[in-house]
This record gives structure tokens, sequence and C-alpha cells, in this order.
């Protein structure tokens, strides 16, 4: 039954839990109906009314005076009132002037006829107002019931899908259904395997990328730095040989953070670190770009602060983002304060461009004074979402602040 139920459509299925649910419903409220309230009355009162009758023909019979209820009257044949003599033995409903119901009986030849006050069954109309709100209650119930359990058969497909999903469990479920979750699970294992395919030639490149290029880079380090000091004192080509080596330096820096950068954000090295030194290694790179430029490069820190993180990726973005405001800030100063897991940089320089939107940095965006030397903002947003820290930016024509939360690191 399962395997059937499953080869129909989601459409087609909840469309028959409506169905037998309405079906329910109105079989309840039918049978409900079915119920005619007054011939409920009717019989409870004549119940009600031959048990009295037997009480009393027992007292006749063993001559003593009858002992009658509160609100009943006994009338025999000579007593009896006129408008009483057309009923005939059985139960009677009087409802002229007042309501009242009659029993006439007959015992040892003579006619009885007992007449009891509708007062004393007033409680059944309270007993029947009762009833139908059990009624109603009883068929909430029971289409919640219903629905509960339609709604759990038709929903429980998505709820495994979507837990399939969530945890990563391959192969998804529900793939060779014929029904939309058929369809809905075939389409996540396609995504997913793109995307599984896209990482893997993204790991793959950056390690391909990394083992190619790490050897050139250092001979060219290598290369750099003994030209550097074999340069006579005073050669015009000192400049642009530190340069080069100062550049190579940094491409070896950007490679290995790349290479972190593409591997699974809970796969990665974190340790203890010490932000102060890191900060002040940062700022000491810094002095080429401060060089001849009235700029004073301050750092604001108080005590010691520590954090569990990646080393490389986290001086990373310290040097990326003051590297930048040290390049772009003309005069004035840069700022750097650190306040436990909170760090701003901010400078006095232009600003960013108006074609770079703070909230949400774009790839490949070219600046008007790039010097080709660091990682541009998207990939520092990149690193800073690797290592789940949070960072706003505020910029104005008056400067740039960067803010960086890393106390919800992990």
């Amino acid at each position: 039954m399962k395997g059937i139920f499953r080869q129909v459509t989601l459409k087609t299925r909840i469309t028959i839990s409506f169905v037998l649910l309405m079906v329910g419903v109105m079989g309840v409220v039918v049978a409900a109906e079915q119920l005619d309230y007054d011939d409920l009355r009717a019989y409870v009162i004549s119940k009600g009314l031959h048990g009295e009758a037997l009480q009393i023909e027992g007292d006749i019979t063993k001559g003593l005076q009858p002992s009658m209820k509160a609100g009943s009257r006994l009338y025999d044949s000579r007593s009896v009132p006129s408008t009483l003599l057309q009923y005939q033995p059985g139960y009677h409903n009087v409802e002229q002037p007042d309501v009242w119901h009659l029993l006439v009986f007959d015992l040892n030849g003579e006619r009885y006829y007992l007449l009891q006050d509708a007062e004393r069954y007033a409680y059944l109309e309270h007993v029947i107002d009762a009833y139908a709100a059990v009624v109603i209650l009883f068929c909430i119930f029971c289409a919640f019931w219903i629905g509960r359990l339609t709604a759990a058969r038709v929903i429980s497909p998505i709820t495994r899908l979507a837990e399939a999903v969530q945890g990563k469990q391959m192969p998804f479920p529900f793939q060779d259904a014929r029904d939309e979750i058929g369809v809905l699970a075939r389409a996540f294992a396609k995504h997913s395997d793109e995307a599984e395919q896209f990482l893997q030639r993204e790991r793959c490149f950056a390690g391909d990328a990394s083992h190619e290029l790490r050897t050139p880079l250092a001979i060219i380090a290598g290369a750099a730095e003994t030209i550097v000091h074999q340069l006579p004192a005073g050669s015009h080509l000192i400049a642009s040989s530190e340069r080069i080596l100062r550049t190579t330096h940094e491409m070896q820096r950007q490679l290995a953070c790349l290479l972190l950068l593409s591997r699974d954000p809970h796969g990665l090295a974190r340790t203890e670190i010490l932000l102060n030194p890191l900060i002040e290694e940062c700022m000491l790179r810094c002095e080429p770009w401060l060089e001849r430029k009235p700029v004073a490069l301050v750092l604001d820190a108080v005590g010691e602060s520590r954090l569990h993180t990646n080393a490389e990726l986290a001086r990373s973005v310290v040097w990326n983002l003051v590297r930048n405001a040290c390049q772009y800030t003309d005069e004035g100063e840069v700022r750097i304060v650190l306040r436990g897991g909170r760090l701003t940089i901010s400078d006095t320089g232009p600003g960013l461009p108006p074609s770079i939107d703070p909230r949400h940095f774009e790839r490949f965006l070219a600046g008007s004074r790039q010097s080709g030397e660091g990682l541009g903002l998207s990939i520092v947003q990149r690193i800073v979402e690797h290592l789940g820290w949070r960072m706003t930016v505020k910029s104005s024509d008056t400067g740039c602040c960067f803010t960086l939360d890393m106390s919800g690191a992990t």
C-alpha cells in the first residue's frame, strides 16, 4: 500500500488527504444528525414518569397514600381535570397552558393521571447542549488527528530528504520516485554532484598551482636577494630589486593563503596566537608605503589579546587591511585599535571608490592606484568568513574604517 501511495504525485496525495479529511468530518456530522433530540428527550422523560408510576402503584397496592415528588400531581378518574380526560393510557406532552408531562395508566380498574412539571427536566436542555458541544469538539479533534496523520504521511518524504541534504547523506533518498519528491531529490543530487566536482577541481587547481609555483617563486626570491646583496651601495637598482624581493615574498604568502582558503574551514589547523606581535609585524612591513608621507601609524592596544585561529590566514587579513590603509592614505593617520577580540583599522584616506559597495566586495574591480601587491578585498572577505569572523566597513570621503569581530570564531 505504501509503495502504491508513493507512486502517486504529491498534488494527488494532498487532494486525497483533504477528501479523506472531509469524509471523516462529514461522517461524524451525519452520525450526530441521526439522533432526534425530541425523541431522546421524550424517552428520558417517559422513563422517569414510568419509574415514578411504579412507585405509586406499589403504594396504592399496599393501601398507602402515594408519596409524590416535588412538581408531580396524581389524579384519579374522579379528581382529574376535564382537560386531561381526552388522553389515553401512555405518555403525553401537554403544552397548554403550561408545559407538563402526563402519564396515563390503569391500576385495579381505576385510571390514574400522573402529571409532572417540565421544570424537573430542564437539565435535559443543558445535557443536549453539552452533547452538541461534545460533538463539535469531537469533530475538531478528528479533523486535527486526520490532518496531522495525512500531513505527516505527505510531508515525511520532504522532511527525510531535507535531513539527508542537511546531513550530506549520499545518495539522497527518493531518487527513483516518480512524483515531485523524486524530481526534487534528483535535482538535489545533480546539484550536489556538480558542486562536489567544482570543489574538487578548485582543490586540484589550488594544489597544483601551489606545487608548480612554489619552486619558481623560491628561485626568484633567492635571485632577488642575491642581487640586493651584490649591488653596490648607492645603485639606482637597489629600490627595484628590493621591491622584487618584497613582492616575491608577498606572492609566496598569498599562495599559501589561497591554498588554505581552498580547504574545509573545519579542517584548518588552529593555534593560540598573540594578536599584538602579529599586528606589530604587519605595521613594520608597511613602512615602505609610508616613506615620504606625513602619515602616522598608531597602535592602540590594551593588554595582550589571544585568539585561537589559523595564524597564516589571520596574518593575511590584518596585513592586507593595514597595507591598504597605509597605501591609500596620503596624510593624516592610520589607527589600529585592538580591544580583546575586536580589531578596528581606520584611516584618513579618500575612502572606498564609488564602484565598490562596502557591504559586498566584488572581485576584479580595478582601483585607480592598485600596485598589484596584496589580496583584494573580496578575498579578504572570503578569508574572514572562512575563519568565522565578521567584518563591517564604514567609508566616506574622509576615510575608511574596517572592524573585525573575531570573538565568534570557533
